[in-house]
């Protein structure tokens, strides 16, 4: 093929919903360039704590959370490399009635919907884990969670990307994008390239990308932040969630990732994240998860952290993927912004691959419900009651 030629595809965005479709629409017979105006799995997949559980996602979702915590399992096959990939089961903890009520509600409808969830008491948790706390009233065990690296994904992303004839373009940002007879025409830097069909997997800027074309969508962006202590003997074996609080877990080497924290802190701009995110608001909410993580785990009172980071993900109102057509631009595509989005993330941008390459996908993947065009008609995210979880 002369490569002065149009691309089949460009992915702008290369988290891991982006470098999968790319990587499953060159292996399908396409030419494809990514285009990542950082590095390769940088921001939301690289940042978070690799959580890879069924008891996070909307229950509508947990079937293709499923898949995709396979493919991790199976990293080694179709990506080159495992990628740390843990089997452990999950908990999820309440300290009140209240919460055990909605707990219990929650996780009813995630294992109506596959998921191996079974509600449990407390003194059933605590012989799962005997680390946990006394206050835990009730509890949600599910046998198939677990955690991968995410930290290595960028690097192995990358390598099977090139081994696939994928054109990546690093440290590359795109202006902007217009249309044409001949396809699309991307601004990057100083010069540009074509595509037949385009693929917007920016995540937190979702927003900007789709505005692009003259659409503006109720897209914000969540910050994250993980927290992770110095090495400590072995406390707790299964991935242990505070229900809507904070999430923990323990690595082979003994150190503890904390992740999360109560309050969702919103950022209008991705671009600004730093400017807007106040360090004492950093510190309270790092306080306060390691405040929750020793109330669930009192062995955790002597952890100290020694080190934090924060992440950013673009969000719907609906909590619910925003996967499929552009509205009013044939050929222009979107994925992303997925609650939990690392874990199902590889199924669902082979599933979009696939419906590019005009194969049959394994499950359905233009909904109604991931669709952008029902963002034109939403309100945007009420800020203090947050997006729906179930």
């Amino acid at each position: 093929m002369n490569r002065t030629e149009t691309y089949d595809a460009a992915v702008i965005g290369g988290g891991v919903m982006g470098c999968t479709t790319a990587l499953h629409l060159a292996r399908g017979g396409m030419w494809v360039t990514l285009i990542e105006r950082a590095g390769l799995c940088g921001e939301a997949t690289g940042r978070c704590g690799g959580t890879l559980s069924l008891m996070y996602v909307p229950a509508v979702l947990v079937p293709y959370a499923m898949r995709g915590r396979d493919l991790w399992k199976d990293a080694a096959r179709w990506l080159g490399r495992d990628i740390g990939f843990n089997d452990r089961p999950g908990l999820d903890i309440a300290f009140t009635e209240t919460d055990g009520e909605a707990l219990g509600a929650e996780m009813g409808l995630r294992a109506a919907a596959g998921a191996p969830i079974e509600i449990i008491g407390g003194n059933r948790a605590r012989e799962i884990e005997p680390a946990l706390s006394k206050d835990v009233t009730a509890a949600a065990h599910c046998a198939q969670d677990g955690h991968a690296l995410s930290y290595l994904s960028g690097v192995i992303f990358h390598r099977a990307l090139s081994g696939a004839g994928v054109d990546v373009r690093v440290g590359t940002a795109v202006q902007g994008v217009e249309g044409g007879d001949r396809g699309f025409a991307l601004r990057i830097g100083n010069g540009s390239l074509r595509a037949r069909r385009i693929v917007l997997a920016g995540g937190a800027w979702m927003r900007r990308m789709i505005g692009w074309f003259g659409l503006d969508v109720p897209i914000i962006c969540r910050v994250t932040q993980e927290t992770i202590s110095e090495r400590m003997r072995p406390i707790v074996k299964s991935g242990i969630r505070v229900f809507r609080d904070i999430s923990l877990k323990q690595a082979a080497n003994g150190t503890v990732l904390v992740g999360g924290g109560r309050g969702s802190r919103w950022v209008e701009d991705a671009d600004r994240q730093d400017i807007e995110l106040e360090p004492l608001v950093v510190k309270r909410v790092m306080r306060d998860a390691l405040d929750s993580a020793r109330r669930a785990v009192p062995d955790l009172a002597a952890a100290r952290a020694v080190r934090m980071w924060t992440g950013i993900e673009g969000i719907a109102p609906d909590n619910m993927p925003v996967i499929g057509p552009l509205p009013g631009a044939e050929g222009m595509f979107t994925i992303g912004c997925q609650r939990s989005g690392f874990t199902a993330g590889p199924f669902m941008g082979r599933l979009l691959a696939d419906a590019l390459l005009e194969r049959q996908p394994e499950m359905p993947i233009f909904l109604p419900a991931f669709d952008p065009a029902r963002l034109l008609t939403m309100a945007p995210v009420d800020r203090a009651r947050g997006v729906p979880t179930v």
